[in-house]
Order: C-alpha cells, then sequence, then structure tokens
C-alpha cells in the first residue's frame, strides 16, 4: 500500500556544481544531484536512473534522484506499478521528474521520511534532452514562500535512458557468509549522552510484507554467542542496544531503542531512522544507519550515525517468502495509460466500489477511545488501555470478522508492532505502541469510504 502521509515538500538549492557531460568518447556512470529539504531537514540525492514511462496517456520520460541506492528489483516493481496505473514506490528520499519523449517538462513528485508529495508543477521549469542513449538535464523551481511550506527545486542528471524492456544490472549474488569482521564505527546517543555500539551482527528473520527480511542488532556488550540476540538486546542484556528489521534494499520497517540514558529503556521509532548507501551481496551486509540528528520520541531525545559491515549468507528456506503466482518484475515494460491522480496524494483517482467499508465502520478496540479521524490523509488514531499484544490480538480478531485478512506477517514486539490487513481493493496498515500505561494505534488505510453522508 503506498504511504500516504501528504503534505507539501521544500527542495533547497544544491550546493556546488557537478561535471554531467561525459568527456568525448567516454561512457559515464549515471550521475544526478540534488537535495531535498523537509521541515527544515536537507536529505542529499546522489543517485540517479532515467526509463521510458507513460505520462499523461502518451510515451514519455522519468527521471528519479535518490539518496538510497535504487536496485534493479525496485525499479521493476516500481515500472510495474505504473503499468497497472499505481503509485510507484521508491526508497525515499526521491525526486521524480516526469518529461515527453520531446522533452517538454510535465512536473515533479518527491518523497521523505513518511511524507509523499504527488506530481505538480507550480513554478517549476526543466529541460532533457536525449543524446546517444543518455538524457542530460535539469529542473527548478524558484523557492516559493506561500503556502503550508516553502519549496524549491534544482536538480541536474546525466544518465543511461533504460528503453521498453531494458532494466538495471541485477543485484549481487548473496552466496554464502563472507569471511569479514563485524565491524560498526559512529555515534548513538540518548538525551545527548553517547553509549559506544561495539558490535553488530545480521540474522535473517521471518518474511515482511511477503519480502526476504533481515534484523540487524548492535550492541555495547558481545553478543555473538547468544542465541537471540534480537530479543534479548532489547531488554538491556547487552547494555544499550539498537534492533533494525528491514528489507534486502535497506528499506526499514521496525526499530528498538534501548539506551541506558533514556528513560523509556525499550521503545519504537519507526519512521526516523534509515539507510543510506546500503549494500546486501557477497555474503555481507554493509552501509550507514541514520536519524539525520536527534529524533524526539515520548518527550527525550535520541540519535544514531553509524556506519557497519557484517557477514550474512543466503537466506534460509525457513525464512523464504512463499513464491509469488504472479508473472513479476522482469515482464517486458509496455506503454500504459495511467489513470488521473490528485495533486497532493499522488493516487489514483477513487473507484466507486458497492462494497466500500466506510471509514467510521471500521472495527477497533471495545475500549478504543479518543478517536481521531483524518479524512485529509485516510487515517484514524485511537487509544486502548491494553498493551501491545493484547491490543494486536483484539483488533485481528474483530477485522478477521470484518472480513480483513492478513497481507503478509506482523510484527509485533512489546515494544511495538505493525499489522497489515486487505478487504478487496481496501488495504490498512497499522502501528500499535505503548502509550501511557496503555497503547496508541495509529492506521493508515486506503479504499475506504471516508464521506460523512
Amino acid at each position: 500500500m503506498a504511504k500516504k502521509l501528504m503534505s507539501l515538500l521544500g527542495i533547497a538549492v544544491i550546493g556546488g556544481s557537478a561535471t554531467l557531460v561525459a568527456q568525448e568518447g567516454a561512457k559515464p556512470a549515471n550521475v544526478g544531484q540534488g537535495t531535498l529539504t523537509l521541515k527544515g531537514k536537507n536529505y542529499p540525492l546522489k543517485n540517479a536512473v532515467a526509463y521510458e514511462t507513460t505520462v499523461d496517456g502518451e510515451e514519455g520520460i522519468a527521471v528519479v534522484l535518490s539518496g538510497p541506492t535504487i536496485s534493479s528489483e525496485k525499479l521493476n516493481l516500481a515500472r510495474k506499478s505504473e503499468k497497472a496505473g499505481e503509485i510507484p514506490d521508491f526508497r525515499k528520499p526521491y525526486v521524480k521528474l516526469e518529461f515527453t519523449k520531446a522533452g517538454e517538462f510535465k512536473g515533479w513528485g518527491a518523497g521523505a521520511s513518511d511524507i509523499s508529495l504527488g506530481r505538480h508543477s507550480s513554478n517549476a521549469t526543466g529541460e532533457l534532452k536525449l543524446q546517444d542513449g543518455r538524457v542530460i538535464g535539469k529542473a527548478s523551481q524558484p523557492n516559493e514562500t506561500e503556502g503550508m511550506f516553502p519549496s524549491g527545486l534544482d536538480v541536474r542528471f546525466d544518465v543511461r535512458l533504460l528503453r521498453v524492456g531494458e532494466s538495471l544490472p541485477p543485484s549481487k549474488k548473496p552466496g554464502p557468509a563472507a569471511n569479514v569482521k563485524p565491524t560498526v564505527t559512529g555515534e548513538f546517543k540518548g538525551n545527548g549522552k553517547e553509549a559506544k555500539l561495539a558490535y553488530v551482527s545480521a540474522h535473517w528473520r521471518e518474511p515482511f510484507g511477503d519480502k526476504p527480511s533481515m534484523v540487524l542488532v548492535f550492541t555495547e556488550k558481545d553478543h555473538s554467542k547468544d542465541k537471540k540476540p534480537d530479543f534479548n538486546a532489547g531488554f538491556g542484556k547487552f547494555g544499550s542496544a539498537l534492533v533494525v528489521s528491514l528489507h534486502e534494499d535497506g528499506d526499514i520497517f521496525g526499530c528498538e531503542v534501548a539506551h541506558s540514558s533514556l528513560k523509556h529503556k525499550n521503545f519504537s521509532s519507526i519512521g526516523t531512522i534509515k539507510t543510506n548507501d546500503f549494500e546486501y551481496g557477497d555474503g555481507q551486509v554493509k552501509g550507514e544507519l541514520t536519524t539525520d540528528g536527534e529524533a524526539e520520541v515520548f518527550g527525550e531525545a535520541w540519535g544514531v550515525n553509524v556506519q557497519f559491515v557484517a557477514p550474512l549468507g543466503e537466506i534460509p528456506k525457513e525464512f523464504q517468502p512463499a513464491a509469488s503466482t504472479e508473472n513479476e518484475e522482469n515482464t517486458p515494460e509496455k506503454p500504459a495509460t495511467t489513470e488521473p491522480t490528485t495533486e497532493l496524494s499522488e493516487k489514483r483517482a477513487p473507484k466507486p466500489a458497492k462494497d466500500q467499508l466506510k471509514a467510521k465502520d471500521l472495527a477497533l478496540t471495545k475500549d478504543a477511545s479518543d478517536i481521531d479521524y483524518k479524512a485529509l490523509v485516510e487515517q484514524l488514531g485511537f487509544k486502548s488501555k491494553g498493551n501491545v499484544k493484547s491490543v494486536c490480538a483484539e483488533l485481528s480478531a474483530n477485522l478477521k470478522a470484518q472480513g480483513w485478512t492478513k497481507d503478509g506477517s506482523d510484527l509485533i514486539t512489546p515494544a511495538s508492532a505493525i499489522l497489515k490487513r486487505k478487504r478487496g481493493d481496501a488495504a490498512l496498515t497499522i502501528f500499535v505502541k505503548p502509550e501511557s500505561g496503555g497503547s496508541e494505534v495509529k492506521m493508515m488505510t486506503e479504499g475506504l469510504a471516508w464521506d460523512e453522508k
């Protein structure tokens, strides 16, 4: 399900310049530069890809500039989503530019953290030139101070154009665990005090969202001989610790923070942490883990910025996702007509459904209180007196009785939980975390009726 927290984004002018035109006779690598700024936070963009697609029902070109590496698998899935008229899911932060085949600029969209901006143009301008199988160009928009958030754009690119049916080289093969020493360097702070993360390990875990999933465990004390380090680290057995659950491409879906200088000794902080330059291949995982400064949770501040390397072999059979029944992402691309989109939510125009469930009829827990319906972003939240596990159990049972089924594996720990459910064309992503002796639940929805009638 596409994330649907919505807002306007600002993109700051990039500092410095880059040589984007290749030397004569050379075959340069893909080059892209830019900086995405959201709510005063900067997100550098240093990876780029360009591919043929459909723009407003006609043949066009999309250029994506991203902070994380854009993998072949992620690009194939994004193009497949576009063919189906759905929102492509690129790892954030990213900026997506759209042009006609003739080089006319049609607009841009972007995403950072858990916020997305659909395609719009405003006062933006852009240009694109096709030369020797590459697209070279730029896009810019003067800073606009009016509106909810100021926004601007200044990006440049020089990348090989992927034609219909072409893709990026496949990711490296995993292979057996490499003979590398696990290392971690950097800082891990809680309320301004640093804890020294000296040990790191990587392990496979059950699939999440029907995709292979792994967990990274960072601790102060040696946990290498523990059979369940991800579980025990969260309870302080190895001093201050950080436990991160993520997919093969570095997309994080779970994070447990345990720091001795925090009053809340163990809590979840999803959405404030990301990976940079993440790689899984040749029997190891490596990259950077960062919150881009301090993050505030429960009135306390924590932050991390570490670089790591850890051995990790091929995924065991018991942790491999069930085989897909669909003809997956390597199917050659064909131009498809995209459906109308709304400017801010970058989602398809809603189709009428005979059995469309009203948002206010959605099953919750019996003791649900402080219920907050946010129609604009199609989200709702409420509180319960139960702990995380009991709330998840009751909510799962009530949703099942209403016709909802699981969409992938549930991630449930005492500190946090993520559940995904589907019902026809509707979908839910549910986050549960401890709050004031009970639990707080946030639900991102898709396909529900939000009108007041």
